[in-house]
């Protein structure tokens, strides 16, 4: 998870964009996010027969665009020019509400129709190793989408490349909801390659679990864990959010035709759902099994060494009873042993077979050695009469 993680498989932390706003602001204010980066638009517009791919310095520019061409896509990287967002938002006549969620960076994924547009809400996996989500606020009306990044790089490359190619479904069609659907299309199919990472790391780490489980293993697992929550966070809405959009009442900006896409999109969002949601099952069953695995090899450890004492107390005993020191000159009954001439190995002799009486002790009742309950490599289950 290279596009995710540190060299170190922690992922580096940084502080979310914020925006202050002093308590009473106004309403649909738009202030730009501390350290937000620099805007820069890009168009790119299109029909059936041409395109056209523009970078943009004044939002002016883009008046007599909608005009010429059937459907134009405005794509705006970074939030730290408010003067130019809502030059946007007076251009398309966006409401003003609409445009202060813009710039406030903790929105979860919705959908709001308006008279003339529809707003879009979604959560895009960041490109940025320091972020995990991005949030793409996106508008489409008659011939227009605008959508807003946080920062440069996104999932659309493939979208600027098919709509190049003048047999492209949206090249034909020219119709800004369908442009709007591959949109969210491919920012819900982004979620699959990092998903299949993630997938691929839970495996390695359950490799871990099982072979040598360190606390290392288990502080990486309660990483993974946090991230797939926070992945959780971004997608779950998703699902309701497109679902709006598939229904016939959302709105009549969007035709029949494409409905039926939105239909196809809500089944990948189901899908990224189940599998975040199966990840993190994955995580928590790891969690439990690597405090499972621990305990059992504490109680491994416990049992050999509740075991070593068991053998040495009677030998502990034998040798505090022979250290007494009794004179036997003063009585015959002052430990005699003293004065025989073999007193010693006897002693030792007795010490070994209890020693070893224990141990065969301890072996038959399975306390010690393999577990001899435990079937054979060889062995097979009988065959089903069925069979």
């Amino acid at each position: 998870m290279a596009n995710h993680h540190s060299k170190h498989g922690r992922r580096r932390r940084k502080p979310r964009l914020r925006i202050k706003i002093r308590p009473g602001t106004r309403p649909g204010t738009v202030q730009a996010p501390v350290d937000a980066e620099s805007t820069k638009i890009r168009v790119i517009a299109y029909n059936q027969d041409n395109i056209a791919d523009l970078e943009i310095k004044d939002v002016q520019q883009i008046a007599p665009l909608l005009q010429r061409w059937s459907v134009v896509w405005i794509n705006v990287d970074g939030l730290g020019d408010a003067h130019k967002i809502e030059q946007l938002g007076q251009l398309f006549g966006l409401h003003p509400l609409a445009m202060e969620d813009v710039v406030n960076l903790h929105q979860r994924a919705k959908v709001e129709p308006y008279d003339h547009h529809i707003y879009i809400v979604v959560r895009m996996p960041s490109v940025s190793p320091e972020h995990h989500t991005e949030q793409i606020s996106l508008f489409f009306g008659k011939n227009f989408v605008l959508t807003f990044q946080e920062r440069s790089g996104d999932c659309f490359d493939p979208i600027r490349e098919a709509l190049r190619k003048p047999e492209s479904r949206m090249r034909v069609g020219a119709q800004a909801d369908y442009l709007a659907y591959r949109i969210i299309d491919a920012l819900v199919d982004s979620y699959f390659p990092l998903l299949e990472e993630y997938g691929d790391h839970l495996d390695h780490l359950d490799e871990a679990v099982t072979r040598a489980p360190h606390q290392h293993v288990f502080n990486e697992i309660h990483q993974v864990k946090g991230e797939i929550v926070m992945l959780r966070r971004a997608t779950w809405p998703l699902r309701d959010t497109i679902r709006q959009l598939s229904q016939d009442y959302i709105s009549p900006l969007i035709s029949d035709t494409t409905r039926v896409f939105w239909r196809d999109c809500y089944d990948h969002a189901i899908q990224v759902i189940d599998l975040v949601e199966m990840y993190r099952e994955i995580c928590g069953d790891l969690r439990d099994f690597y405090l499972t695995t621990i305990s059992n090899r504490m109680n491994e450890i416990m049992k050999v060494l509740t075991i070593i004492a068991t053998i040495f107390i009677p030998l502990g005993f034998i040798a505090g009873v022979y250290g007494m020191n009794f004179n036997p000159e003063a009585s015959p009954w002052n430990m005699p042993e003293l004065d025989w001439y073999y007193g010693y190995p006897i002693c030792v002799g007795i010490m070994a077979s209890l020693a070893g009486v224990m141990l065969v002790l301890f072996w038959r009742r399975g306390w010690i050695g393999p577990d001899r309950d435990a079937p054979k490599p060889d062995d097979s289950p009988p065959r089903s009469h069925s069979e």
